[in-house]
């Protein structure tokens, strides 16, 4: 590691240490870095395209659910939750921020539920999440098991009903609570947590920029232009660079 990355480092482990209002948002790589499987690469987006006929995000939509439930659900379960992602080193850090009383929310842009899974509390999950499932008629609700168990498209025991995943389709807004509950918490935070993503997406762009301190801090693998908006940045496996940030 050269000195340049020694020092950063250990100037962000001590505004870690300093700060007492964490804020962290989660993006798709601490979901890849825990086993789950990027649909969005260059090599999945080109092979769905061919296999099923359309991108993920058209198949994943408002439309496709209410029109083409057969084709939605095939693809929901064969490619969205066929693997399930374990929580890595990642999350296990952020909960013991959380057990020293500094993080105080975490908006998770990814949908298998990383973070409740870690024991984080006060999660703002933009997307919804795949363990939330119900029926649009009665309410009722559904587990993952039963979703992926079902024989072509999943219906409500009772009712016969399409069942409704728990995620935001594409097409379809933010809730406006979660929108609210993200930015009062970026507004109030003393440091920011950027994991697994770019600051180039706009819920992630709307979130920080809700933040007005100088402690904003993105651990990516890949490198972007919007990088320069970030107060520090770290180069790496979120799971190998964040649980140096929190040792004693």
């Amino acid at each position: 590691m050269r000195k340049m990355e020694e020092a950063v480092l250990s100037h962000v482990k001590t505004l870690i240490s300093q700060a007492n209002n964490i804020v962290c948002v989660t993006g798709l790589g601490t979901v890849v870095e825990s086993g789950g499987v990027d649909i969005w690469s260059v090599d999945n987006l080109y092979r769905i395209e061919k296999e099923y006929g359309d991108s993920p995000e058209e198949i994943l939509s408002a439309g496709i659910y209410a029109t083409k439930k057969e084709k939605y659900f095939n693809f929901y379960k064969k490619e969205v939750i066929h693997t399930l992602p374990v929580p890595s080193e990642t999350f296990a850090a952020l909960k013991r921020l959380q057990d020293m009383g500094k993080l105080r929310a975490t908006i998770s842009m990814n949908i298998y539920g990383l973070e409740y899974r870690s024991g984080l509390r006060n999660v703002i999950e933009f997307q919804g999440t795949i363990y939330s499932n119900y029926c649009p008629q009665c309410k009722k609700n559904f587990s993952l098991e039963y979703i992926s168990e079902a024989k072509g498209v999943p219906v409500c025991d009772d009712c016969k009903v399409a069942l409704r995943p728990g995620l935001r389709l594409f097409g379809e807004s933010v809730r406006n609570d979660r929108m609210t509950d993200a930015a009062i918490a970026c507004a109030n935070a003393d440091l920011v947590l950027v994991l697994g993503t770019n600051l180039y997406g706009s819920k992630v762009r709307y979130s920080t920029g809700h933040y007005t301190g100088n402690k904003l801090i993105l651990i990516n693998e890949e490198e972007h232009f919007t990088d320069r908006y970030a107060d520090y940045v770290i180069y790496g496996k979120c799971k190998d660079v964040l649980p140096k940030l929190v040792e004693s």
